[in-house]
């Protein structure tokens, strides 16, 4: 990676990550926007499955928004997802459940959830939960999964996690992709684990 890294050369490499809760340093603030559902997402440089994170001197040396920021790494994002088959998610189980997982692109295959279209293609159109205990995978269950499964399985996963990302499930339902509010509270909310907005994976 040259130093200082220059527009030109990070621009292809530049990727949506979901963001980590509690990183940010003073002398170093992170870049963030919102994508997806309502995700706060960081950007990071790819240098082959390890990501160099963007803070504001970086951006604004080259003259970036948060805004042209979101832009071009979504469009990395979608060319890199273009590039998968769904057969790439591939069939596994979590607590006895069949689920299925899709771990590319490297490190960042959890970034899927912004981009509904390359989700559904991916997936199918059927109505599932989704969970992202870390950047690197992203796990699909039926929506017939009891929420109590659901919430003990990201629970779970976190823990093995060196950063988890502490986000509630996602729910596509009838081809919506939501995530804390409507459809989704109303399938887990009353279940004592589901996490209220507001709490860590809202940032």
């Amino acid at each position: 990676m040259p130093r200082p890294v220059p527009w030109d050369w990070a621009r292809s490499r530049l990727v949506p990550l979901l963001a980590r809760p509690g990183f940010d340093r003073p002398d170093e603030p992170i870049v963030r926007a919102t994508a997806g559902p309502g995700c706060a997402v960081e950007f990071g440089l790819d240098l082959g499955g390890v990501f160099a994170i963007v803070d504001r001197q970086v951006a604004e040396r080259w003259e970036c928004t948060p805004a042209q920021l979101l832009d071009t790494s979504m469009e990395t994002l979608a060319e890199r997802l273009g590039r998968l088959r769904p057969q790439d998610a591939t069939v596994g189980a979590v607590r006895g459940r069949l689920v299925r997982m899709l771990d590319a692109p490297p490190g960042l295959a959890a970034s899927t959830i912004l981009l509904r279209d390359e989700l559904v293609r991916l997936f199918g159109q059927e109505d599932q939960v989704f969970i992202a205990p870390g950047r690197s995978r992203l796990i699909s269950f039926p929506l017939t999964t009891p929420a109590q499964v659901v919430v003990e399985s990201v629970l779970a996963l976190e823990l093995d996690e060196a950063v988890p990302l502490l986000l509630d499930p996602f729910v596509l339902l009838d081809g919506e992709l939501h995530w804390q509010s409507g459809p989704a509270e109303e399938h887990f909310g009353d279940h004592p684990g589901w996490r209220e907005p507001g709490q860590p994976g809202e940032l």
